[in-house]
């Protein structure tokens, strides 16, 4: 499972995305630095090869 969380998400705290990897069965957390509770254009780049990566492997 990959878990995709920005660190500046003011409605669920990036604390949220670690502790539910925590207890999320093989969970692996990618942090969006400054990524906030929305997505935006300029981190689909990222995010699209996060997915793409977990999902090769």
């Amino acid at each position: 499972m990959l878990v995709i969380h920005g660190t500046a998400d003011p409605l669920f705290p990036i604390e949220h995305g670690e502790a539910f990897t925590r207890v999320a069965s093989n969970a692996r957390l990618h942090r969006v630095e400054g990524g906030g509770h929305e997505i935006h254009d300029r981190d689909i780049d990222e995010m699209v090869l996060a997915i793409a990566t977990h999902t090769a492997a």
